[in-house]
Order: structure tokens, then sequence, then C-alpha cells
């Protein structure tokens, strides 16, 4: 089985990093005109298993997946951010389906000093902080960013 497995994830990352691949239906129809036969099921532990994430609406390997320098964490937070909250020392930021993964990467690069660290599901990302008053701090960080 191992091998089955192995040659589908040299297909998957073979095909996300030559093509822009946007969606799971459409990495299962790539998959598919090569001859490899996938579940949606099987497709979304591939894409888990191999850390890939959605940056920009595609596809990339994580170690690869652009992350914003620090000028350019302004604009990437105004895109991707739909609503942030915060409750005690964690702090919740909503984005558009598909984005909170790019969003995670994003927020661990900052190293910002108040972040333990971050969980990303798929339009939300909660955020582990140091104390409940350095939440208060970052999130005006991020709400001064986003204005």
């Amino acid at each position: 089985m191992a091998p089955k497995k192995n040659g589908r994830h040299a297909r998957i990352l073979e095909l996300v990093t030559k093509r822009s691949v946007q969606s799971q239906l459409e990495m299962a129809g790539l998959l598919q005109a090569q001859g490899v036969a996938v579940t949606q099921t099987t497709l979304s532990r591939d894409i888990r298993e191999l850390g890939l994430v959605k940056v920009r609406g595609r596809y990339q390997p994580a170690a690869s997946a652009t992350v914003p320098p620090p000028r350019d964490l302004r604009r990437s937070l105004q895109q991707l951010v739909v609503h942030s909250a915060l409750s005690g020392n964690i702090l919740m930021v909503k984005t558009a389906p598909g984005n909170a993964h790019a969003l995670g990467v994003i927020l661990d690069s900052a190293e910002w000093p108040e972040v333990l660290g971050t969980v990303a599901g798929d339009d939300t990302v909660f955020a582990l902080l140091r104390s409940a008053t350095q939440g208060r701090r970052l999130l005006r960080k991020i709400e001064e960013l986003l204005t």
C-alpha cells in the first residue's frame, strides 16, 4: 500500500510545483488524467500529510510557500483577515474559506513575541498568546495593520 501512496504523493507534489492547482476537485481531475484514481477523502488526507498550504488561492508545499516580508505584512493581512477578536490569551482571526492556513503561516513567520503558536482550520486561525495583556497589544497591532 505504501508504494501507491508514495507514488501518489510524488505526483501531487509535481502537480502543485508545476501548475496552479486551485482546488481539490481540480487536483483530482489532473490525477485522474494521469491514471491515478483518488477519492476526495484520500486526497484531503494526502494534502494534509504533504503539508500543502493554499496561498493566494493555489496549493503549495509549506516549505516553499511564499511568506511575505514584514513590509508586505500589512497588505497580506488586509487581503486575508475578515474579522478578529480576543478571548483572554487566545486571538481568533477569521478569513475567507480556504485562507486560514496561509494566514497561520504568515502569523508564525512574523515571529511576534506575543504569539506562542497558531492553529489554523479552513477559515479560522487561533493564536495562543503569552498573556491576555499581550493579546490586547497584538490585537491592536493587527487592527492598525488592517487600516
